[in-house]
């Protein structure tokens, strides 16, 4: 039976790549630390550290008990994280849960002109999918979810932040985009927001029926979008491949794989180039909005009010959105 102490044990030779640096940091002998790690090579039937080495390396088998012992950790913190707001440890403290794309590119500079405001505060996040956060948010492990979908309205009390626009992004080899020139968006275009200008065209996207679609999986509110634009043009889209984050549908899409719909904010937090083409989208569907959500009903702390505040109240920095 693998036991969580034994993976610590693994886990820390790992880290320093040396049995007797790792026994220092663990306050345990040499030979205390060695048979730890034999006990558990034992239980997996197969070595997990090639000993032949200087420094000493993982075995293919040792790169996946590795891995899963990652995998543990990250979920052990989870749950400490989750009993600690449970807990009421969160005094001075505000609570926030959203998607990959938000904690990645936009919360951590909206916190960090937050906090130069309010100094006494501090503002935790948790990234997680979207029912993920709602079960936070409903069970008070968080004190706010931003998302782009809607809450059951019974339960959630909503506050609109900002809208984004939803484009289409094209590689730039594939002939589609021969005729669509007075549609096109470069990079610069996107990033620098002509696309927001009423006056520059949105195409129809019945001229790309015929091309292969990158879509995030089911579940996720722009494969929802993606879907519904395809249809009001009167078109299935030809799926190609399903992805789980919106920066691997960018960087697939870059390669040359398939089109993809992407938020035009993405472009202020990656490298330009040239590879892709974008399109403003003729559907209204194109545009949605980004709200936040609290506990209905729910009396919020002092910290999170003034976060709330915060958001809604337009005081960001352009480039933190």
């Amino acid at each position: 039976m693998l036991m969580l102490r034994e993976m610590e044990y693994v886990y820390a030779v790992y880290q320093e790549r040396s049995f007797s640096k790792a026994a220092q940091k663990l306050f345990l002998s040499q030979p205390a630390l060695s048979a730890a790690v034999r006990k558990a090579e034992a239980e997996i039937h197969t070595p997990i550290f090639d000993r032949s080495t200087t420094p000493i390396q993982l075995t293919a088998a040792g790169e996946y008990y590795i891995e899963s012992i990652e995998q543990i950790l990250r979920i052990r913190r989870e749950m400490e994280t989750y009993f600690d707001a449970l807990a009421g440890e969160r005094q001075g403290t505000v609570q926030v849960g959203a998607a990959a794309y938000f904690c990645a590119h936009i919360l951590p500079g909206v916190i960090e002109q937050f906090q130069m405001q309010y100094p006494g505060y501090r503002v935790n996040l948790l990234e997680a999918n979207a029912r993920d956060l709602r079960k936070c948010l409903q069970s008070g492990v968080i004190d706010f979810s931003i998302d782009v979908e809607q809450n059951d309205f019974n339960l959630f009390q909503p506050a609109f932040w900002q809208t984004e626009t939803i484009l289409l992004a094209v590689p730039s080899a594939f002939p589609v985009n021969d005729d669509a020139a007075a549609y096109r968006l470069s990079f610069d275009d996107v990033r620098d927001g002509r696309h927001l200008d009423p006056a520059f065209p949105a195409v129809g996207m019945e001229r790309f029926a015929a091309e292969p679609f990158l879509l995030l999986k089911n579940g996720n509110d722009l494969h929802r979008r993606a879907l519904k634009i395809c249809q009001n043009a009167g078109f299935s889209p030809r799926v190609v491949m399903q992805l789980d984050q919106l920066l691997t549908s960018y960087y697939v899409a870059c390669d040359g794989r398939g089109v993809a719909f992407l938020r035009d904010g993405l472009m202020r937090h990656v490298q330009p180039n040239d590879r892709l083409v974008f399109y403003k989208i003729n559907d209204p569907a194109s545009v949605r909005n980004i709200m936040i959500f609290h506990r209905k009903n729910a009396i919020l702390s002092p910290q999170a009010s003034a976060f709330l505040d915060f958001l809604r109240s337009g005081r960001l920095a352009p480039q933190a959105l």
